[in-house]
């Protein structure tokens, strides 16, 4: 099963809106169970809003930020965005999510390649991802590690109620 890449059009809002949110759902899940609802709901009650808001601005006038989309077979199935530092010379694979029903496929790992060429492309000399360590996020983790990612610094987020 081979996607194609191409850069994300205005048109394409609202199914890669959806392919976030229902990619995102499991894991603003185990947020919410981790963290009990009344501190879930303090921090990321509008996650979906706050996602609809940073899609809604791209195509980004920021030459720094570009935003592909994965087609297969004419159906959008995946998105990622990448931002190029010229300055520090590392690329970031930003915001990304695989529709749900298309996972498992191999169209993260061309995703990923795809934003790494483009960064390589864009001058960039190391690149960076960000995940979360939990396990909603392990199939992020081995996608990345999939492509190459081989270093990492963990990072832990503490919550507590008032």
């Amino acid at each position: 099963m081979i996607c194609q890449m191409r850069p994300f059009e205005k048109q394409d809002y609202e199914r890669v809106l959806q392919i976030c949110i229902d990619a995102f759902t499991p894991h603003h899940r185990l947020f919410e169970q981790t963290l009990g609802s009344e501190i879930f709901l303090l921090q990321y009650h509008d996650w979906r809003e706050q996602y609809a808001d940073y899609l809604g601005k791209l195509p980004s006038s920021d030459p720094a930020v570009k935003t592909y989309v994965a087609e297969l077979d004419g159906e959008v199935v995946g998105f990622v965005v990448t931002i190029m530092n010229d300055k520090t010379k590392i690329g970031e694979i930003g915001l990304n999510a695989v529709a749900p029903d298309h996972q498992h496929k191999g169209i993260g790992r061309t995703m990923y390649e795809f934003a790494l060429t483009d960064l390589k492309k864009r001058g960039a000399e190391a690149a960076y991802v960000s995940t979360g360590a939990d396990s909603a996020h392990a199939p992020a983790r081995a996608a990345y590690e999939a492509v190459g990612f081989d270093r990492a610094i963990p990072s832990m987020h503490y919550f507590r109620k008032l």
